[in-house]
């Protein structure tokens, strides 16, 4: 990696204005909402399961994001320093995310799950393999709806409390980091059970039946992944502009060694659930697999689990390769098509399994709405707040490289 000069002093990045990419995310933002309010009036169910597959994106950078600005905080980690008010704006789709699980709460649970809006004992019940046992109890309409609702609520206000603190410490130099440590380590251990809570009532229960121990982690590990990929596109991006004396080649190689490292941990996770399923061979757990294995399911599946580890495994694994911003954004890209393709595999089965419904339809559209949504609220947090944490003391020792020394 080539050296730069030390410096003693930097001015604070402008925001970025980008007009044009603000039209285009607007735009995005228009025809996802358009392409689902069309789908209310001709495909209901389509309507709402792309609004569920389309949340997961700012759902998962938001709290994904706030996630490694806490661990890294907790270990007192200090590479991502010039980097952590990016990760602090992707948090800002938190607000996407409340008001479509509010939206599906209200009005469109009875689309994606069975037993969400069932009246009556007797009806509840007949969903259920065991009566009376632990999933009759918890799949129930209120209790969904309050723990979804309370557990974003609880994922807002370390969000407040986490982002709050950065921004503070720019307006009164004072250290913060300390007491950042401190609450960074409550989110973890609360984003960890969480988390799962969430997923399991978001996801895991289109199929009421279905159950797998692995579910979290498999969830967890594309969140963090979708995360790193739009960090780099980021990355690479204000690395041209105003960023370009804060990042340098050390940090995009960072990112690129995370890109990797990640990419194995989501096909050890995803191997693990896999088999554990089909060495028990049980009728509970196969189907799952079997659903998402016929009518072309199995391709994607095949397809997008190539495009999630062995590709950026493979073609980031030379230290020089992950220091381009060429490779690092085509190979980032193709692995956001990935797990999009993950989260398609995961909900369409539920309502098409007779057939393959394709991945780049209308759910496609109501993503890239979402995804110009979550841009919309970052680029408005950043030119608020700026592009870097100014006040951290870590900032001009992380630009200088000190913590390679």
């Amino acid at each position: 990696m080539a050296a730069h000069a030390h410096v003693t002093h930097l001015d604070e990045p402008t925001p970025p204005r980008a007009p044009v990419l603000t039209l285009v995310c607007a735009i995005a933002a228009a025809v996802g909402l358009a392409v689902f309010v069309l789908l209310l009036f001709t495909d209901t169910q389509r309507a709402w399961s792309s609004l569920l597959q389309g949340m997961l994106y700012p759902t998962y950078i938001s709290v994904a994001a706030l996630f490694y600005i806490a661990v890294h905080s907790a270990a007192n980690a200090k590479w991502p320093t010039p980097l952590r008010r990016l990760m602090e704006g992707l948090t800002s789709g938190l607000w996407l995310t409340l008001g479509a699980a509010v939206a599906i709460a209200l009005f469109g649970g009875g689309y994606l799950y069975e037993w969400v809006f069932l009246s009556g004992t007797e009806k509840h019940d007949d969903l259920f393999h065991v009566h009376h046992g632990t999933k009759e109890s918890i799949l129930t309409k209120s209790r969904w709806v309050v723990m979804t609702v309370g557990v974003i609520l609880v994922w807002m206000f370390f969000r407040m409390k986490l982002v709050g603190m950065s921004l503070a410490q720019d307006r009164s130099k004072v250290d913060i980091r300390p007491l950042h440590a401190k609450w960074s380590i409550a989110w973890i251990i609360v984003f960890a059970l969480s988390f799962t809570v969430f997923v399991w009532d978001m996801l895991l229960s289109l199929h009421h039946n279905w159950f797998s121990t692995m579910w979290g982690p498999y969830c967890f590990t594309s969140a963090v992944q979708t995360f790193l990929c739009t960090m780099v596109l980021l990355v690479v991006w204000l690395k041209k502009g105003p960023l370009k004396h804060y990042i340098h080649e050390h940090t995009v190689h960072d990112l690129g060694t995370w890109m990797v490292g990640w990419s194995c941990f989501c096909a050890y996770i995803g191997f693990s659930q896999y088999m554990l399923i089909y060495y028990a061979n049980m009728d509970e757990e196969t189907y799952y697999y079997k659903l998402r294995t016929q009518h072309g399911y199995g391709l994607a599946y095949a397809i997008e689990a190539l495009i999630r580890w062995p590709l950026p495994f493979l073609g980031l694994m030379s230290q020089s390769v992950r220091t381009k911003p060429w490779a690092l954004t085509i190979i980032a890209i193709v692995v956001l098509i990935g797990n999009w393709m993950d989260w398609s595999w995961i909900i369409m089965p539920a309502f098409a399994n007779d057939h393959w419904r394709p991945f780049f339809q209308w759910e496609l559209l109501v993503g890239l709405g979402f995804a110009g949504a979550t841009l919309l609220l970052a680029l408005r947090f950043w030119r608020r707040h700026g592009l870097v944490p100014k006040g951290d003391p870590n900032l001009l020792p992380t630009v200088n490289a000190e913590h390679l020394h």
